[in-house]
């Protein structure tokens, strides 16, 4: 009876290891996903050129478009970010292989328009719409729309 209940036990403990090991290696993994791939360092502090910047319909934040190099492999192309000046706050909207032309524009109802001459498997969306603070701190929120064309109109 004794040696029944070592065994379950022991059982049971190297369950609860694996698991735990299985939950640690998870929990790295997202950790160096999160802070190596998922949010690359905004424009300024990466090799971006600016390329151009358009303001909200607010001005409480600014949609830049950079053409940017990054890693090892010198990935290149295009990145959108939305910027919020008053608080130096940076999100990643889009990114797209270096390849045709990239302009950005802002519709009559406010809406982000990227015109594009990429394929569509090259354009990347990282978000549909955002939401931003103005310098009051009201929120807004901004959506974005993709036009693929032949030639991009302001280029």
């Amino acid at each position: 009876m004794i040696t029944a209940f070592v065994r379950m036990t022991r059982r049971l403990g190297l369950w609860f290891l694996a698991a735990g090991i299985t939950v640690a290696i998870i929990f790295i993994s997202v950790f160096i996903y999160k802070y190596t791939v998922f949010e690359p360092d905004p424009p300024p502090l990466a090799a971006c050129e600016s390329l151009q910047v358009v303001l909200t319909a607010n001005n409480g934040a600014e949609v830049q478009l950079h053409e940017c190099k990054r890693g090892d492999d010198s990935w290149q192309g295009y990145e959108v970010w939305l910027h919020e000046p008053h608080n130096q706050y940076w999100q990643r909207l889009l990114t797209a292989e270096l390849d045709g032309c990239m302009t950005l524009g802002l519709a009559d109802n406010g809406a982000l328009e990227v015109f594009h001459s990429a394929g569509r498997g090259h354009l990347n969306v990282a978000r549909s719409s955002v939401i931003y603070r103005d310098v009051d701190g009201n929120p807004h929120t901004l959506s974005i729309n993709t036009e693929r064309v032949v030639d991009c109109p302001l280029d």
